[in-house]
């Protein structure tokens, strides 16, 4: 496939609570990536709606998901992060040593979104008057 698509993102605590909801256009930008996909269903997972992030450390991640490599994960969070999955805070907590990253995690709301026009004529919500 060539060419660019538009995609609308939305932060993850804007959906649901109680339960892990994943994109169904998640599959379709994480194609053939098993790994990514897992990184970013565990992201999704471990989502604080208090502080709006995730904050697990690569080497938790790996455990948890049971990815043998480090570099597996890393090379992951860098293909959500290009595919504007998700965002990562890298902070430092003194000169030598880096803090645990913060991943703030968004899912893919529509591919090739409606036009402005279209959206007009077909809002995804609306109030309408009705005789009783």
């Amino acid at each position: 496939m060539s060419g660019k698509i538009e995609i609308k993102l939305r932060r993850i605590d804007k959906l649901d609570k109680n339960f892990t909801q994943i994109s169904n256009n998640v599959f379709y930008l994480l194609k053939g990536k098993a790994t990514a996909y897992m990184v970013y269903s565990y992201l999704n997972h471990r989502y604080n709606t208090n502080y709006n992030y995730a904050f697990p450390s690569i080497k938790t991640i790996q455990v948890d998901l049971g990815i043998v490599s480090n570099k597996t994960v890393v090379t992951a969070i860098e293909l959500l992060e290009e595919k504007k999955l998700i965002k990562v805070i890298r902070e430092k907590t003194s000169i030598n040593k880096n803090a645990v990253n913060k991943y703030v995690v968004y899912y893919p709301v529509a591919i090739n979104a409606l036009t402005e026009e279209e959206e007009r004529l077909a809002p995804d919500e609306f109030i309408e008057m009705m005789a009783i």
